[in-house]
Order: C-alpha cells, then sequence, then structure tokens
C-alpha cells in the first residue's frame, strides 16, 4: 500500500496500484517487470504534478489512472474517480472538449497544446493526448496531460506588450523628426533673423530692439513647449505620469487658470467662464491645468471671427462635468475619428502652428483621472469638448 501526503491528509492508493499494475502487464515495456515499489513511487510523482492533471483513460471515457495538483485544487479526490466518467469537477463545455479530442486518439492521433478555455477563471490550460497501445498494437487507452500555462501566457503577453511599446517608441521618433523639422523651422528662423536685424540697428533705437526680442521670446518659447509636449508623450507612454488627487474649490482653480492664460493672450480674446453647484472636487489640480490650458490654446489657435470661448463647469448624477467651447472653423468629419491620435492634424489645420500633440495629451491627461471626453464640432460654427469626472469621494 502507498500513502501520498497532500495537506497532511493521506490518501489511499491501493486500488490505484492495483489498477496501474494491472495495466502495466499490458503495455509494451521493453520486457521490463515494474515492482510494486516502482509503481508506487510513480504514483507519487504524478499524484503531486503541480501544473495541471495526468491521467489515463479508456475508450468508454473512465478513469484507469488520474492524479493532479488540479484534482485537489477542484476539491476532487483522485483515487474516487479511478473508474469513473473524466473529470467530473470540470465545467460541462470542458468536458465535451476534451471528449471529442479523445475520439481523434482513439482513432490513432496525437493532440497537442489543445486549449481549454474557461477552466478555471482567469487561467490558461491546454491538453495533449496521445493513444496508449497493447501488446497487440491496439489503441485500448488514451494518455492525457493537461498543464496550466498561464505563466507562459502572462509571458507572452508582457513580452507582446513590450514589442508594441518598443514599435511605438520607433514611430514616435519618426513622427517627432518629421514634425521637429516642419515645427522648428518657423521659429528658429524667426529667431536668427531677429537677433541679425538686432545687430544693425542703431545702439539707442531700444522699441526696436525691444519688438525683436520679445519675438524671440516666443519664439524659444515655442520651442520649449514643443519639447515639453514631445518629453510628457513618452513619459505617458512608459507610464510616468501618476496623478494625485486632492480637494480644492474647482471654480477658484480654473479662474486662476483663466488669469494666467489671458496675461499671453491677444486682448481681443474673450473667455468666458460660468460654474454651478458646489465648488469642491476631488481630481489632480495640475493635471486639469494641463487640460484646460490645451482646449483654450487650441480654441485660440483656430478661432474664425468670434473670438470668444465659454468654459462651464457643473454637476450630473454624482460627475463634474467640464464644457469648454470655441466659435472656430470645426473639424471636418472626415478627420474626426483621428482627433485624439498624436501628432494628428486635420486638413483645415496644417497652416497652423501647432505640434498635433495637444489634444492627445488631453485625452491621456482625462483618462488618467478617470475621466471620459466626448465632443460636438460643426464646421465654420465651432467645437465643444465636455469632459466627465466621477466624484464618488465628494
Amino acid at each position: 500500500m502507498v500513502t501520498v501526503q497532500k495537506n497532511n491528509q493521506s490518501v489511499n492508493n491501493e486500488s490505484s496500484s492495483a489498477r496501474l499494475a494491472n495495466l502495466g502487464t499490458s503495455f509494451k515495456n521493453n520486457n521490463h517487470k515494474i515492482s510494486t515499489k516502482e509503481q508506487g513511487l510513480f504514483l507519487q510523482l504524478l499524484h503531486n504534478y503541480p501544473d495541471g492533471v495526468i491521467s489515463v483513460i479508456d475508450k468508454k471515457y473512465n478513469f484507469i489512472y488520474t492524479g493532479g495538483q488540479l484534482h485537489l485544487r477542484l476539491s476532487a479526490n483522485p483515487v474516487e474517480l479511478i473508474g469513473n466518467k473524466l473529470y467530473p469537477k470540470f465545467p460541462e463545455n470542458i468536458r465535451k472538449l476534451i471528449k471529442a479530442q479523445l475520439k481523434k486518439v482513439f482513432a490513432g492521433d496525437r493532440i497537442s497544446a489543445f486549449e481549454l478555455p474557461g477552466l478555471i477563471k482567469g487561467e490558461f490550460h491546454t491538453m495533449d493526448a496521445f493513444p496508449l497501445k497493447e501488446n497487440d498494437d491496439s489503441i485500448a487507452y488514451a494518455g492525457v496531460i493537461i498543464r496550466n500555462i498561464s505563466h507562459l501566457k502572462i509571458a507572452e503577453e508582457e513580452l507582446r506588450i513590450s514589442l508594441r511599446n518598443e514599435k511605438e517608441l520607433g514611430e514616435l521618433k519618426s513622427q517627432f523628426i518629421t514634425m521637429a523639422s516642419h515645427e522648428f523651422r518657423t521659429p528658429l528662423t524667426t529667431v536668427l533673423t531677429s537677433i541679425q536685424l538686432i545687430k544693425n540697428y542703431p545702439t539707442g533705437d531700444v522699441q526696436k530692439r525691444d519688438k525683436h526680442i520679445a519675438r524671440i521670446l516666443a519664439s524659444v518659447n515655442h520651442l520649449t513647449d514643443i519639447l515639453d509636449d514631445f518629453v510628457t508623450v513618452g513619459k505617458i507612454q512608459q507610464g510616468n505620469v501618476l496623478f494625485s488627487s486632492v480637494t480644492f474649490n474647482i471654480k477658484d482653480h480654473i479662474t486662476t487658470i483663466i488669469e494666467e492664460f489671458n496675461n499671453d493672450l491677444n486682448h481681443e480674446h474673450h473667455i468666458l467662464y460660468k460654474h454651478s453647484g458646489k465648488e469642491l472636487v476631488v481630481l489632480d489640480p495640475l493635471l486639469l491645468k494641463h487640460i484646460i490650458t490645451n482646449l483654450l490654446s487650441n480654441a485660440i489657435k483656430f478661432f474664425t471671427n468670434k473670438l470668444l470661448v465659454e468654459i462651464k463647469t457643473n454637476w450630473k448624477n454624482g460627475k463634474l462635468i467640464l464644457s469648454v467651447k470655441d466659435h472656430g472653423m470645426g473639424i471636418p468629419p472626415e478627420y474626426r475619428r483621428h482627433l485624439f491620435e498624436q501628432f494628428y492634424r486635420a486638413s483645415n489645420a496644417i497652416n497652423i502652428q501647432g505640434t498635433g500633440l495637444g489634444l492627445h495629451l488631453v485625452s491621456k491627461y482625462v483618462t488618467l483621472m478617470n475621466g471620459t471626453i466626448h465632443y460636438k464640432s460643426v464646421l465654420e460654427k465651432g467645437t465643444q469638448f465636455v469632459i466627465n469626472f466621477q466624484q464618488d469621494k465628494i
């Protein structure tokens, strides 16, 4: 009698040992007779198979032998399964799949790495099965090995993500080079031209000098913005941009953002802000500032003849609703599905200075704060972006 220890409980394998002994006399084994001791060691080995189940099944789909830790995980005693129909603890759809594959095995086929989806939720299992022949070369049984390959699937997915990220990074670099060659040229030309003109002005012509110094500063700031956007996209792709939610007054915060933004605006532009409802929110104030600043920049950049931007914040069903509406050129319908892609620019915006990263960053910031964003746009009338932030903590 062989005893197998599992979780401090002994399992009597006398019946399975006897069955394996009887089976062993009929299998080809190079004339080597299996001793009782060898049978016992072999049974212990199979019972402790860690990644799944090993079974011998007859043509009536009854267990001649079965063992492995997967049985125990499913609260099945392997010894009690001997002589019974196959895998009673498995889902019905899995048993049907296995039976269909065993029919092929009994016809002489070998089954390799056949997937068993949904055997255990959140895990991945495969089945290998092969014919077991008697001395007259007839197929009497099927050998079945079911394995848990979850660790391989996880490694495969990690590799796939890594390769995808590497590919995206390569594409990002290529797109940046293309964008930079176009976007850097104008401000750099402005800087070089202004420096040359300053050199030619008389020392006392302060007004003209100041004008070109302002142009140089504006061009340098534009270059800095381009580089900042590109660096931020890289950080987001690498998962290095985190958000920190704090409680703050949304009305005061947006009012301050608008005041700071207005300092750099042409006086002809007008930003109208309206808030209704409670004023405390739980969000990342810095990411929210980036979102609003990018949307305002887009609204001002793509205006037509009405230089008004309307910002509204209000509450609906426990969500903070942020709306930014402009009266600009609108977005052509055929380009809207690409709107949040990096470096993307619609046909009516090609000649307007920009990197095509602003709305991409906005969508990423919104996602980081578990928000959603959608928009409505009408050509030559304007675009409205609406962002929802769930506020369960308020």
